[in-house]
This record gives structure tokens, sequence and C-alpha cells, in this order.
């Protein structure tokens, strides 16, 4: 059935409104990875788990309800906050399930030795560490680069796979001066910076946002991967460092 005149208006508008929306997203991204690092870079305390949900959560929000001249409520549901359906819960529990499972088979191939202690340990501290940064980066970060830069960059490219890929290397690229700056592993060295950010966040970024739109723009999906994947490292890090 041919679209009406009416149809066609609302869809111009829409892509129109999603441009701005995009350009607008771009803008902040700049906006905050340089204040990323300046904090980074001359050691002040700027960026926090409290300026990250200012800075990538409640003002982009805010900003774009006015742009759309609707509650905030309603923008925060459009970003992905939505109910999930029985079938993707279990998809992303399995998901997680198998991603732990690799990383314990691949940590016990390495040099930490797996025993029924550390095991133990870690599925004890695992959901501590999960309820723990479901209200930090996992969130905040998921709101901003899928809700809305890759949720944006899909309506306006119309190729998914390119928008995953573009947020993801942008992803990757926003943890640069934390890498460069502060991380012992890569402090100090450009390339190493570069390979570990490009390596390990980047990918990451691009299975965030792949179960993001296999999940039908659900955020809740790479919300809960993203919270998985930062729990198992802090878990990870906390049994095999003492």
């Amino acid at each position: 059935m041919a679209r009406t005149g009416q149809q066609k208006s609302d869809e111009t508008e829409y892509l129109s409104k999603n441009k701005k929306e995009l350009i607008f997203g771009m803008a902040w991204y700049i906006f905050y990875f340089m204040l990323s690092y300046i904090s980074c870079a001359f050691q002040v305390d700027i960026i926090s788990e409290l300026s990250n949900w200012l800075f990538l959560v409640l003002f982009p929000l805010l900003i774009i309800a006015v742009f759309r001249k609707e509650k905030v409520i309603q923008t925060l549901k459009e970003t992905g906050l939505k109910h999930f359906d029985r079938k993707t819960i279990l998809r992303i529990l399995l998901i997680c399930a198998v991603y732990q499972g690799i990383i314990i088979f691949v940590f016990g191939l390495g040099e930490f030795c797996l025993n029924i202690t550390n095991i133990f340990q870690i599925f004890v501290k695992l959901p501590v560490f999960f309820c723990l940064m479901i209200l930090t980066a996992a969130f905040t970060e998921e709101i901003f680069f899928r809700g809305i830069l890759q949720r944006t960059m899909m309506d306006s490219l119309k190729k998914p796979y390119l928008a995953i890929l573009l947020t993801g290397i942008l992803f990757g690229l926003y943890h640069f001066p934390f890498a460069y700056y502060l991380w012992d592993d890569t402090a100090g060295n450009i390339m190493n910076s570069l390979k570990m950010v490009m390596m390990e966040h980047v990918l990451a970024g691009c299975a965030f946002g792949f179960i993001f739109y296999k999940s039908n723009k659900n955020l809740w999906s790479s919300i809960i991967l993203h919270t998985f994947t930062n729990a198992v490292i802090m878990v990870f890090g906390t049994v095999f460092s003492t």
C-alpha cells in the first residue's frame, strides 16, 4: 500500500529530528572526551561515577527532550529502556553464562590456578560486583553510546552494522585517556594504549551494540551484558590479585 502524504511528512520530520540528535550526540561525545582527557592528563578529579550520571545520562536526555518537546521519561523510553520479553531475557542470560564459562576456561589455561576455593570466591563475588556495576558505568555508558549514539546512527545511516562498528570505535577511543594516563599496563605508551582500547574496548562495544540491535533496540540487553562483562573483570582482578 502506498504511503500517504502525511506518513511521508512524518517520516521526513522524524529523520530530520534524528539527524539533529546525532549531530548533538557527536558534539557531546567530543565535549566529554576532552573532559576525560583533561581529567586524566592533569590528574584533576573531574570524571567520576557522578559526572557520568550527569554528562552521559541526565544532561543529554534533558537536551534531547527539549529538542523533541517531550517529557524526559518519554525520551528515556525511546533510548531503549523498555520491557523485556521472556525469550530476550533467556537469550541474554545464556550469552552471559557462555561468557562466564569461556572466561573461566581461559583463566584455567593460563598462569592462574583455578581451584575450588577461588571458583567459590568468583561465584560469591560476582552478584555483588554485578549489582555495583549495573548502577554505575554499565548503565551510564550504555544510555549514551547505545541509547543515543548508536540508535541515532542506525536510523540516520540505515546501515545497522556500520552504526555498530562506528559506535564501538567511539566507545573504545573514549577509554584511551584512561589507558594512556592511568592504567598500569599501558600508561605512557601510545601504541599499547591504542592496542588495548582497539582490541578490548572496541570489540566489547561492538558486542554490546550487536546485542542491542538484535534485541530490537532494547537497551537492557546491552546494559546487562556490559554489567556482566565489567563484573567478571573486577571479580577475576580481586580473586587472582591476592
